[in-house]
């Protein structure tokens, strides 16, 4: 089934916008912030491993606000209610026409959401939203669109959240503190799965943070299918 293309971004008073269906940002706009270098402007690491992060962020988003259910491997059910952007729509009309007892793998679905485009749709959002900014540069003369964040932090106190809720110790947090630290996790576990740990968590001396994400995304799906769409893309010389 050939790709959805994803509609225009809206502006922020969009359902999904600064205050996404959790109360935060969406995770595919949290990891846009987390995974741009504030100086430079561009992205930390390989930005064919980031589309299918970023793609993961969708579908993980989507898991979460329990508008897909999902069993090992594979989508087990979805719901198309609720508030969605643009791509996370997508892939539950995607999933609609498919119809009952022919939902995709998990690897599939990742496969399935537009790679540069998808990218692009959330960082455009961040600009619309006056979170991040363009600006035309030169790297070694050669010209290229720098996307800045407004405020040169906001990727490293996502970075630090989320190391907070990796070295949490004990149970007990209300069920809005335990919302949040999922969503923490599936980033982290995104982190693993396109190898941007190590840039976002650089240095021997937060090893224990890159193998706490590690640890998480054994437990998560979206991840798992993620670093296994990639592992595929890098054997296939890029995966188109």
């Amino acid at each position: 089934m050939a790709p959805l293309e994803p509609p225009e971004p809206p502006g922020p008073s969009g359902p999904s916008g600064p205050s996404g269906p959790s109360g935060g940002r969406p995770l595919a706009e949290e990891l846009v912030l987390l995974c741009t270098d504030p100086a430079r402007g561009l992205l930390r690491g390989s930005s064919a491993s980031f589309q299918r992060m970023i793609a993961g962020a969708v579908l993980a988003e989507l898991l979460l606000t329990g508008a897909i259910t999902v069993e090992g491997r594979r989508i087990t059910g979805f719901q198309p209610l609720g508030a969605h952007d643009g791509i996370g729509a997508a892939v539950l009309a995607r999933l609609g026409r498919a119809g009952k007892g022919r939902r995709p793998g998990l690897d599939a679905a990742v496969r399935h959401i537009p790679r540069s485009a998808t990218v692009r749709y959330y960082r455009e959002r961040l600009v619309v939203q006056g979170a991040m900014t363009v600006e035309r540069r030169r790297l070694l003369l050669v010209p290229y669109r720098a996307l800045l964040p407004v405020r040169a932090s906001a990727g490293q106190e996502i970075a630090d959240r989320i190391a907070a809720t990796l070295t949490r110790t004990g149970a007990g947090a209300d069920p809005e503190s335990a919302a949040a630290g999922e969503r923490d996790r599936q980033l982290a576990g995104l982190l693993w799965a396109g190898r941007m740990d190590r840039r976002v968590y650089p240095g021997r001396e937060r090893a224990a943070l890159r193998d706490s994400a590690r640890r998480a995304a054994r437990n998560l799906p979206i991840a798992q299918a993620v670093h296994r769409v990639i592992s595929a893309d890098n054997s296939d010389g890029g995966g188109g």
